[in-house]
């Protein structure tokens, strides 16, 4: 039986210190390695680049390589991600600071982020607005309501309210997106877009008064026309005093009712037309000559009481003559009627110094106008007596087609009067010389 030769004393250490060596290099190659996987995994979850070196105690077929141009590559993706996502956010806000509609962005808080120069404009009242809460300048029930339902996520889609700034209210729509599903690193929340539409509510108004005004004023010479025809025919014993009180009635009402028609006629083709004027050279003194000849015409026109004092025109200038000879028609027509005790009516015209505008004039020495009316004359269907209107013969839409005329040219018309002193009507318009 051989018996095994014992390791001496000093093997058994040499062999214990190479193991103990082995153990650390594994043991320290294990902690170098790990440390540059969590480098590697920190540096690619914060998008940040690293320079990987190799230490000396780390394996040789560690692949170093791969993970320092994979780390490369995520870096640049990363960086020109952020550079995208600067540009849109740049073009973001120079496309809502360039709107003409307001925007502004709140966060969760309801605090403003951003806001465009229409906004600021609209609902500052003279104060920063951003940084501050949306309820310290907007107090709108209706918006409050608006946010909470996209919050909810909720199609909320658009709201109205009115907006009072220096004594003026005004109205406004305002619709939300939510920024939050699109920016999801982004405290911002939500987009308000505003858009005033006060003229619009207004423009509305006025419509639906127009379309009740026409219909009422419609309606009263068609039924009057009606029940006179009507006594007429079931009556056929009248005397003949009262059945000729009944035709010449059926015949001033249907005087009326054409009047109104053509006056309906002549505002649908100013207001709806884009051929509404066709300008010719002329000259405006010219074209009041031949209404002079129109107007005397009238059985209420008093020639005597009538006057002209026209400037000299030299040269001649673009407008539409037909519209401007119904539009200083319209003047005198309504002066000669409503002016009431008066001794002249003057149609003028005056020349601008630098010779750009030409002011045509009709003035009375009546009754005048109160001040109450004379702010609302020039609105369709406005008249200030409504009695003598009826009587004598009006549509009250006169001025409101001599408004339209002078705006159409470019031009404006406004009104002065005093009681007991008279009134004046006057169209400017502007003069465009010949190259």
């Amino acid at each position: 039986m051989i018996i095994p030769k014992q390791p001496s004393p000093v093997m058994i250490e040499i062999s214990s210190l190479v193991l103990g060596v082995l153990t650390l290099y594994f043991w320290v190659q294990h902690r170098y390695g790990r440390q540059l996987l969590l480098d590697i995994a920190t540096s690619i979850r914060e998008g940040n680049s690293l320079l990987l070196e190799k230490p000396l105690l780390l394996s040789k077929g560690f692949p170093l390589k791969l993970y320092q141009k994979a780390m490369d590559e995520n870096a640049n993706r990363i960086a020109n991600l952020e550079r995208e996502s600067d540009r849109s956010t740049h073009t973001f806000n120079e496309t809502l600071g360039g709107m003409l509609d307001g925007a502004i962005i709140l966060n969760r808080d309801h605090i403003i982020t951003f806001v465009n120069s229409t906004a600021q404009k609209n609902f500052s009242l003279g104060q920063r607005m951003q940084g501050r809460r949306l309820e310290a300048f907007i107090d709108s029930f209706e918006i409050l309501d608006l946010i909470d339902q996209s919050g909810r996520g909720l199609t909320s889609g658009k709201a109205e309210f009115t907006f009072r700034k220096n004594g003026t209210i005004k109205d406004f729509e305002v619709a939300i997106a939510l920024l939050s599903s699109i920016r999801t690193e982004s405290k911002d929340v939500y987009l308000l877009l505003f858009r005033e539409v006060t003229e619009i509510k207004r423009a509305d108004r006025l419509r639906k008064d127009f379309v009740a005004n026409a219909s009422h004023e419609l309606r009263t010479p068609v039924t009057m026309i009606k029940g006179f025809a009507e006594t007429l025919v079931e009556s056929p014993t009248l005397p003949a005093a009262r059945r000729s009180s009944f035709i010449s009635k059926i015949h001033k009402n249907s005087l009326r009712l054409q009047a109104l028609v053509d006056d309906l006629l002549s505002l649908s083709e100013l207001e709806g037309s884009v051929d509404a004027f066709q300008p010719t050279n002329n000259k405006l003194c010219e074209v009041i000559r031949g209404i002079d000849l129109y107007i005397q015409e009238k059985p209420y026109v008093d020639a005597s009481k009538l006057k002209f004092s026209l400037a000299e025109e030299k040269d001649a200038f673009p407008f539409d003559a037909i519209k401007m000879a119904i539009a200083i028609g319209n003047l005198i027509d309504n002066a000669f009627k409503y002016a009431g005790s008066f001794t002249i009516v003057e149609v003028s015209t005056t020349l601008s110094k630098d010779n750009k505008t030409i002011i045509c004039s009709v003035r009375d020495d009546g009754n005048g106008i109160p001040q109450k009316d004379l702010e609302r004359i020039f609105e369709r269907f406005y008249v200030v007596d409504k009695g003598r209107s009826r009587e004598k013969g009006g549509t009250g839409l006169g001025l409101s087609i001599v408004k339209h005329v002078a705006e159409g040219h470019g031009g404006r018309v406004f009104a002065q009067s005093k009681l007991g002193k008279g009134t004046t009507f006057s169209i400017e318009l502007p003069r465009y010389q010949d190259s």
